[in-house]
């Protein structure tokens, strides 16, 4: 299995049935570790495996991430099936056997397991903006499932799939699976899920008043590292979303690391009189830079893991925020396209 990269955060939100579940990275890490050595005899069925989970802890927390944990290291992506448009439904014992699924069944072995363990699960069919979305797409068919779980009496939404990782194209354009298990995808804040997410029935929103399909496909894409950054709140954005459409944030690259954002432009629309003033706090990045049109404008000062950079106004061509992470790699880690 993956190593698990971790990025806990604990969102509050007036959401219809979102609230706030306390659990620390060791509680993840240890159930992760206990997931991880389920014998191999007993990840053939769905059986086996509740009685293996079932010994992992008795919470209903507990039981939702070791579920959440085994799908998503365990299961592979079927881009043979995705190409070949081969997406019939399989039952939970069929994934868990070959260990390969499309979405519905990545949704179905979760609910089985849930259900098996005592947990209230339900199965969630809608609309999502992944694989080969382009903006401004019309939904047609549903295309995408996942699920929502109870857990001490709350509601809460979760898609597998995303969480064991993504689909691309190689240099020869064949489908691949990127194996990337994360925790995006786990618990998410319903204002935080309907970027991407509209299930087929407007209640498996879980916002007390519901969005409409049109606004969800004029809605961006936006990944949940936006939030779970602090880089946007998820209420108040929202209720800028319900006034104007036209609000477009920067593109904020999810890099995989603990990440904090506390000061900078929200709007992707700078214009020469606005000033540039970031903070940004993570134990994983050692340096920052801001370039324009490629061209090293400065380099942020960094305080312990806190980086700030208060600049000159910007000026006009393609601003992006550069990270140099502790693994020695260079990424785009903000970008500003006006």
């Amino acid at each position: 299995m993956r190593t698990l990269v971790l990025s806990i955060v604990f969102f509050t939100s007036i959401s219809y049935g979102f609230s706030q579940l306390i659990y620390t990275e060791s509680e993840i890490q240890k159930t992760a570790l206990l997931v991880k050595n389920i014998p191999k005899a007993a990840q053939h069925n769905t059986a086996s495996l509740v009685i293996e989970i079932n010994k992992i802890g008795k919470t209903e927390l507990i039981k939702t991430i070791a579920i959440y944990e085994w799908i998503t290291h365990a299961i592979s992506y079927d881009t043979k099936a995705l190409m070949k448009n081969d997406i019939q439904a399989r039952s939970a014992d069929e994934v868990i056997k070959s260990q390969t699924a499309v979405c519905s069944g990545y949704a179905t072995v979760f609910k089985n397991l849930a259900t098996g363990l005592g947990l209230e699960c339900e199965l969630i069919e809608g609309y999502a903006k992944g694989y080969g979305y382009e903006t401004g797409t019309i939904f047609e068919e549903p295309d995408h499932a996942w699920n929502k779980v109870k857990i001490n009496g709350v509601w809460y939404l979760i898609d597998a799939t995303w969480g064991a990782g993504s689909v691309s194209e190689d240099a020869s354009g064949k489908l691949i699976f990127n194996a990337e298990p994360n925790m995006d995808w786990f618990l998410l804040d319903p204002l935080v899920a309907i970027y991407s997410h509209f299930p087929v029935e407007s209640k498996n929103q879980l916002i007390e008043t519901p969005l409409t399909k049109v606004l969800f496909e004029k809605l961006p894409n936006l990944n949940p590292i936006y939030f779970s950054s602090g880089f946007l709140n998820s209420t108040e954005t929202m209720a800028v979303y319900k006034k104007s459409s036209t609000f477009l944030p920067p593109k904020l690259y999810n890099l995989n690391i603990p990440l904090k954002i506390t000061e900078a432009p929200k709007t992707n629309k700078l214009s020469k009189k606005d000033s540039l003033h970031f903070e940004i706090q993570s134990s994983e990045i050692k340096k920052l830079y801001l370039t324009i049109d490629d061209v090293v404008l400065g380099e942020f000062k960094k305080t312990g893991d806190v980086f700030t950079y208060h600049g000159a106004p910007f000026k006009s061509g393609l601003l992006e925020i550069i990270a140099d992470l502790q693994v020695e790699e260079r990424l785009v880690l903000l970008e500003y396209n006006p």
